[in-house]
């Protein structure tokens, strides 16, 4: 999989340096959490057995919608 990536990676002008099997994954747990997804269903997709993984890829998409995000959206 990481060569098959690298190789699209570098046939579309990126650095393949930069590009892993692994880069899918994490894509994937961010993508889900923007179209909605809770942490539950990204663990089921990605078949993690802990939230920790998959919280650290999207945390910065979770916490838009954590209570400080919230509450602060309820005072605009």
């Amino acid at each position: 999989m990481s060569r098959i990536l690298k190789r699209l990676a570098k046939r579309a002008g990126l650095n393949p340096t930069a590009i892993s099997g692994h880069s899918a994954r994490v894509g994937m747990a961010q993508d889900l959490v923007a179209g909605g997804a809770d942490l539950v269903a990204v663990m089921q997709a990605g078949r993690w057995k802990s939230p920790t993984m998959p919280a650290r890829y999207a945390e910065r998409l979770l916490a838009n919608r954590g209570a400080v995000a919230g509450y602060y959206g309820q005072r605009s």
